[in-house]
């Protein structure tokens, strides 16, 4: 897999493996893979102060729908980028930054939650524990390429 930036602000990856197509799914695969989902972790947070009732029936559900968006808007851009795990490329457009970074974010959240890697000795993880290290780094440096090149 490669990622370059384009000349209109945006990213292009390019995929050449069933397993860049792997990793690209797996994000948001990633993000829902929590018991609890991300908005109700965040108002956890909220929960000794005075005003916690008011965040879950106003903030909540907003945030529900904001990281519901992202997610979806990934995986219809993979979905459009075709189905049948060959070489393709796949275009994020300055418009899209957000929505992708977002998405990023949530799966890496979700992966340091479930994983604990700053906690865990590389010389330690399982395979699976790896794969998602695996997936995190990746997961950190496109978002670096988002902020650099089409959130600017």
């Amino acid at each position: 897999m490669k990622a370059a930036p384009t000349l209109e602000g945006g990213l292009r990856i390019d995929l050449e493996s069933p397993i860049d197509w792997m990793v690209l799914r797996c994000i948001p695969h990633d993000a829902r893979g929590t018991a609890i989902p991300l908005a109700d972790r965040m108002g956890g947070l909220m929960d000794s102060d005075p005003q916690a009732e008011d965040w879950r029936e106003f903030v909540v559900p907003e945030l529900h729908e904001t990281f519901d968006s992202q997610l979806t808007a990934v995986e219809q851009a993979l979905e459009n980028a075709g189905a049948d795990d060959g070489a393709s490329e796949l275009f994020i457009k300055r418009e899209e930054g957000e929505l992708w970074y977002g998405a990023l974010n949530q799966a890496r959240m979700a992966l340091e939650e479930r994983y604990q890697f700053l906690t865990t000795e590389p010389e330690s993880m399982t395979p699976g524990t790896r794969s998602a290290y695996v997936r995190l780094s990746w997961y950190q440096n496109l978002q670096y390429m988002l902020l650099r090149f089409v959130m600017r």
